[in-house]
């Protein structure tokens, strides 16, 4: 039986050699001299734009995960929050293999009062609602603009999967006090996160986390991207835009990659030309994207090294 160390060594190293992999593709198949005229005539003032609406989004999402550690009983201030938050943004850009920002966000939260798995539940009820919001909204926006999006058999395909998901995750959430002997053969501190995750019952709280979700994924995920597309001179079509760039969302989220290095720039330069978008251009954004992701995760670098020496993380 492997040790965690090993494990995770391997886990990093599965990811390192996806993320080369599609880096190594992109090399490969882009035109870089078409790729510097896209760059060399970005607009600043619409990337700066782009930018105040990406920290726009990134305060949504400090006040999301502040409230829910505030609904699970904690008494973590907004200030401590944000600063936690955007450490954990600058871990996860600076030091991926690291332990990984959610997984930072737990430990700070949970290690002042011991409840190591009620922090970890609010990370990923967060995380959740997220996914929730967005995989409606791609269905959503993908309905509307049907003759673009879900006529085309690689997107009917994944909305297809995702409604799945969905009625199989909310066939699990309504059923879930029905459903504790299934999981017995799971380790008791799984079975406690578990528990923890299923304790968000207040229907209120549900909502308004997911309003505020769906905020942030129109805000930080679409007209963020979408300011990129003007700061380069490229209108989109609106509604199938929506609809694939939070496809494109989802499928960066999938842990296969480090940070979604690689990933998030092969799914823009694979998916979005199928919408009437050029692929040097959609690839232009998604570089200047996180470029722009980095530097604001910048914010976050005395805040980690800060509580790094006074958590006394290794």
């Amino acid at each position: 039986m492997s040790s965690p160390g090993t494990k995770n060594t391997l886990q990093l190293l599965a990811k390192s050699t996806v993320a080369a992999g599609l880096i190594g593709l992109l090399v490969w198949r882009v035109d870089w001299t078409d790729m510097w005229g896209e760059f060399s005539k970005a607009s600043v003032p619409f990337l700066l734009v782009a930018a105040l609406l990406y920290v726009f989004g990134i305060e949504l999402c400090v006040h999301r995960w502040w409230r829910t550690a505030q609904f699970k009983g904690f008494s973590m201030s907004l200030r401590s929050a944000r600063e936690h938050f955007y450490a954990g943004l600058f871990l996860n850009n600076f030091l991926p293999s690291f332990i990984g920002g959610d997984a930072y966000q737990s430990y700070i939260l949970g290690k002042s009062e011991k409840r190591y798995a009620a922090a970890f539940s609010s990370v990923m009820f967060v995380r959740f609602t997220g996914l929730f919001v967005t995989i409606i909204l791609f269905l959503l926006f993908g309905l509307i603009g049907y003759k673009d999006v879900f006529s085309q058999n690689l997107f009917a395909v994944f909305g297809i999967s995702l409604f799945g998901f969905l009625l199989v995750d909310a066939f699990f959430f309504y059923a879930r006090r029905h459903l504790h002997e299934a999981f017995d053969f799971l380790p008791e501190k799984i079975r406690n996160v578990f528990g923890e995750i299923g304790g968000y019952t207040d229907l209120r709280f549900f909502r308004d986390t997911l309003v505020v979700s769906a905020i942030f994924t129109i805000v930080g995920v679409g007209l963020f991207n979408m300011m990129i597309f003007w700061a380069l001179g490229s209108p989109v079509p609106i509604i199938p835009y929506f609809s694939v760039v939070f496809l494109i969302s989802i499928i960066s989220s999938l842990p296969v990659s480090v940070n979604n290095i690689g990933l998030k720039e092969w799914a823009y330069y694979a998916f979005l030309p199928l919408i009437g978008i050029r692929p040097e251009t959609a690839l232009a954004v998604a570089l200047l994207g996180r470029f722009l992701q980095i530097l604001v995760s910048l914010m976050g670098a005395s805040a980690f090294f800060r509580e790094k020496r006074e958590y006394d993380i290794g």
